[in-house]
Order: structure tokens, then C-alpha cells, then sequence
């Protein structure tokens, strides 16, 4: 029997609703380690764990929202001055991926950020795509988050031999049902408490769909204040809700 855990990192929006870290998930399994989503409060997060950034094998992007990549640029901050890393990064995304994290990070450290002592492998992805990345099955959904779409997606992982799925941003799309089906784990966003944007999901929205989305659990996240507040008063079969520090373990025989 094989175990990945998942640890999350930051389950608040963009705003650190709740005082919580933004995006950011940590997924240990057989191979390795690596990350889905590193918002800016995610290098503290994973620090706060005991766990070393330079183990991390790749980080994997739903979308470049500052929420979701902000926090690159003290990755590599402090992979280049505080832990050098022995391995090299991958960084996993849409397409423009490589451009917008390279300026970030050049942005932010000036001269510094045009130094690398550790090799950077970028990988971008359109919707559709099916790939490897560091010994992990990569499938794209297109996410309804962003204009033009094609500039967020979901994700959905072959990790072991589980899969686990990653809706990221976006309001409801029929694709989430083939992103969840037969899914270990699908990390679900829920940003509000009711139906108020049509880019983001809700529990309204979510609630009477559940049925649909066939992953033997599902992981809320992402909250707003509001949704927030309500975590406690609601409950549905295989349903969880994200907090900061929550760890769930995956177990997969054979």
C-alpha cells in the first residue's frame, strides 16, 4: 500500500479571507513532492511545516492570478541566497506561464532575479493537453475563470497510482465532471456562500451537483469570508472543507 498526502497550504481567496494563506497545495506521494498553485503566503506556509522548499520537485499553475503564482518569486529568492536547491524546478502552467513568472520575479529582485544557480524547466499547457511532468500524468481542463479562457485551467494528476484533481478558479463548467470522475481527491474551489459571480463557484451552485462529480472525496476551498462563516452550519456525503494546516492521506493498493 502506497500513501500521498496532501497538505493544504492556503485555502482563502485572494483577499487571505479568515486570515488564511492563499492558493497552495502540497502533494507528498512515491515520487517526490510538488505543489499545486504557491500564492504569495505559500513559502511561510511550507516553512510553518517543517517542510524544505528544496525539495520540491515542480510547481504545478491553474491560472496566473497573483493568488495563485505570487509567491514564485520568494521561492526562488530563496533557493538562489537561504536553501540551495539540489534539484532542478519545474514550473507547470497556461500558456504564457514562463513570461509572466520570469518578469515577476525580475520585478520583484531586480538584478538578482536575472541570476539562477539551479536549473528552471518550464512546461505550458493548453487545454486538452495530456503530458508528463517529473514522473506525473498532467490532463488540462479549460477553466471558466479568465479572458481569453484558455489562460486557466483545471488539473487533473496521476500521482502514484491515485489521481488527484484541481478545479482552481472558475465559475461552473460541465468539463468539472469528467475532472472529477473517479478522482481521489478533487480540490474544489467555493468562494461564496451563494451564487454571486459567474467566474467563481458557490455553494449554492455546487450543492445540487455534487452528485455529479465523482471523486471519492471532495475538498472545498478557496473561501470568502462569507463562505467562511457558514463552513460549520453545512455538511454533504464525501464533502470537506479546507482550513490552513489541514492533511488528508490518500491510500492506493497495489
Amino acid at each position: 500500500m502506497t500513501t500521498t498526502t496532501v497538505t493544504v497550504l492556503g485555502s482563502a481567496d485572494a483577499f487571505n479571507s479568515g486570515g488564511r494563506g492563499n492558493a497552495c497545495y502540497l502533494v507528498e506521494d512515491a515520487e517526490g513532492a510538488f505543489c499545486v498553485d504557491f500564492g504569495p503566503t505559500a513559502l511561510m506556509a511550507l516553512k510553518a511545516q517543517g517542510f524544505d522548499p528544496g525539495d520540491l520537485d515542480a510547481v504545478f499553475l491553474t491560472h496566473l492570478h497573483g493568488d495563485h503564482f505570487g509567491g514564485l518569486q520568494q521561492l526562488f529568492i530563496d533557493a538562489q541566497f537561504c536553501h540551495p536547491r539540489r534539484r532542478p524546478l519545474t514550473i507547470g502552467g497556461p500558456v504564457g506561464t514562463a513570461k509572466r513568472v520570469e518578469a515577476w520575479y525580475k520585478l520583484a529582485y531586480g538584478s538578482a532575479g536575472s541570476r539562477r544557480t539551479y536549473a528552471t524547466r518550464y512546461l505550458e499547457w493548453a487545454p486538452g493537453d495530456v503530458g508528463l511532468a517529473v514522473g506525473r500524468q498532467i490532463h488540462t481542463f479549460r477553466a471558466n475563470h479568465m479572458a481569453p479562457r484558455d489562460g486557466a485551467l483545471c488539473l487533473r494528476i496521476k500521482s502514484g497510482k491515485g489521481v488527484l484533481a484541481f478545479s482552481g478558479d472558475t465559475g461552473w463548467t460541465d468539463d468539472l465532471v469528467p475532472l472529477a470522475k473517479g478522482a481521489d481527491l478533487f480540490v474544489c474551489e467555493c468562494s461564496e456562500d451563494r451564487d454571486a459571480i459567474d467566474t467563481h463557484l458557490s455553494w449554492e451552485v455546487l450543492a445540487p451537483r455534487f452528485a455529479q462529480l465523482e471523486a471519492r472525496r471532495i475538498l472545498l476551498t478557496h473561501f470568502s469570508e462569507a463562505m467562511r462563516k457558514k463552513v460549520r452550519q453545512l455538511a454533504a456525503p464525501r464533502v470537506h472543507f479546507a482550513d490552513d494546516g489541514l492533511v488528508l492521506r490518500i491510500r492506493q493498493r497495489g
